[in-house]
């Protein structure tokens, strides 16, 4: 059987790239090597509780909201329920050291007044840097559409970083936390961070923040469900060993099991570092692949998924990032785990109902648990143990941090080699490749005819990141101009 377009991963960019395509009446056919779609991101249940394990919110779909726009072309906006986070302080920065916690509230003009009142004598400079947020964020080719498509990805590798930038408000350590703070989303330390970068993450956040009832699990079915409404297909368990070519280019893959299915177009969704790997030798340049795979990925994570013994009403819409000491954001993995930054969530965030369960991402170096890297020391009853000791040192960690967390159990721990092996990203990069200042990340199309690529590495992370992606390789095959028309009808 031959197809349109075969998609290789079946995260969110590759369920959104596939939905663009069968909606414009090609034959698309996806295909994921592990047992369902998106296992990054549909999380899990256990003892009753759900666990987001890849979403936690969204920024940027607010109701005039550009990102809205793109929600309701896809038709997403129908199946799913969207649930505003809390407007008085969406996210709260505790400085340890200090004791102080900040609430950053939703919406710039109140962002505006309320570093205000916490900083009263940095206002003007509050508000000028503000604007250049506000300005900046949606400058994505599909969010703006005028944009120019040829030079969206420059922005983010010249210019100024995000810890240049923010040597203005050097006199309010505290104030470079707030503003520095949601570099843990996208996992590029500010010293290597365009503010450009910062602006697109941040930005979409200041903009408007909501949640997703059933997390990424609904946001999954809910791609899934316009999958089969669209005539797509979704295959699980089907591995790519490889991709066919002839002299014109694309032909198709090779699966693991020998099954070869042709193609006109492939759409690789996986890190692309792993692309050279799929490919004949010669039909790209040497010096294109070299680049691949010497991209610099962002740092990995443990991942805790605990249970309090009582609500946890203080995290309802709201997350809480936690910061050693004042000051801009820096990559402290190297520090012991009581000296870094890390961020905590709700589990089975709603609008509603009992919040008992917690999620906290602690970035890490994948040297930490390397030991076990082959198979069989990961089924080892060492690991086990190594694991559980350090996720109940984390959950000591967080308790000493924020007495309200002193009542948790350890559910489960997510570690580098975790990530690893669910994302197939080098060392468990928890958002995969960075958007680093003079790194020239890959664009949608090849100079392989028929083969394109998506995924965050393309646009940047996080819900927003992963659907323009889709936008930008699903245009690049049917057309800027035409997907962009169909936008315009959807304002």
């Amino acid at each position: 059987m031959r197809y349109d377009a075969i998609i290789i991963g079946a995260g969110l960019s590759g369920l959104t790239s596939a939905l663009l395509l069968a909606r414009s009446g090609r034959r698309v056919l996806v295909l994921e090597q592990n047992a369902q779609p998106a296992p990054v991101v549909r999380g899990f249940s256990r003892g009753g509780l759900y666990f987001d394990t890849g979403f936690h919110y969204a920024g940027g779909l607010g109701e005039t909201s550009p990102f809205r726009t793109l929600f309701r072309h896809l038709g997403l906006e129908e199946k799913l329920q969207l649930f505003p986070f809390a407007e008085e302080g969406f996210d709260c920065l505790q400085i340890s050291s200090s004791g102080e916690r900040f609430l950053l509230p939703v919406g710039f003009s109140a962002i505006r007044e309320k570093l205000g009142e916490y900083f009263p004598q940095a206002r003007t400079a509050i508000a000028g840097y503000l604007d250049e947020i506000a300005t900046k964020w949606s400058n994505f080719p599909y969010l703006d559409l005028d944009t120019a498509i040829a030079d969206f990805a420059m922005e983010t590798v010249h210019g100024k970083s995000l810890h240049e930038r923010l040597q203005e408000f050097t006199a309010w350590p505290q104030l470079q936390s707030l503003l520095s703070m949601h570099s843990l989303h996208y996992g590029v330390s500010p010293d290597a961070a365009s503010t450009t970068l910062n602006a697109q993450v941040a930005g979409s956040y200041y903009h408007s923040v909501h949640g997703i009832v059933g997390g990424g699990r609904g946001l999954v079915d809910a791609l899934l469900a316009l999958l089969t409404e669209a005539g797509a297909e979704v295959r699980c368990r089907s591995e790519v060993a490889g991709l066919l070519t002839t002299a014109d280019g694309v032909s198709g893959v090779r699966l693991t099991t020998g099954e070869e299915i042709l193609a006109g177009n492939v759409v690789v969704t996986l890190n692309p570092t792993l692309l050279p790997q799929l490919l004949p030798p010669g039909v790209l340049r040497p010096a294109y692949l070299k680049r691949l795979k010497n991209l610099r990925q962002t740092p990995s994570a443990y991942i805790v998924f605990a249970q309090s013994r009582k609500s946890l009403e203080f995290l309802r819409r709201r997350n809480l990032f936690i910061q050693p000491r004042a000051g801009i954001f820096a990559d402290d993995t190297h520090r012991p785990l009581e000296e870094r930054a890390f961020y905590l969530a709700a589990a089975g965030q709603g609008p509603d109902g009992d919040i008992s369960g917690l999620v906290g991402i602690v970035p890490t170096g994948y040297a930490e648990v390397a030991a076990w890297e082959a198979d069989e020391l990961r089924h080892s009853a060492d690991y086990g143990a190594q694991k559980q000791q350090i996720g109940e040192r984390l959950l000591r960690i967080f308790a000493q941090q924020c007495p309200e967390l002193a009542d948790l159990e350890l559910i489960e721990l997510a570690t580098p080699l975790t990530l690893r092996d669910y994302s197939q990203a080098p060392e468990g990069a928890i958002y995969g490749v960075g958007r680093f200042i003079g790194q020239y990340n890959p664009h949608p199309a090849t100079r392989l005819p028929g083969l394109f690529l998506s995924g965050q590495a393309i646009a940047a992370p996080g819900l927003l990141g992963t659907v323009i992606a889709a936008y930008l390789t699903s245009g690049s095959i049917l057309g800027h101009e035409y997907l962009r028309g169909e936008l315009r009808t959807c304002r």
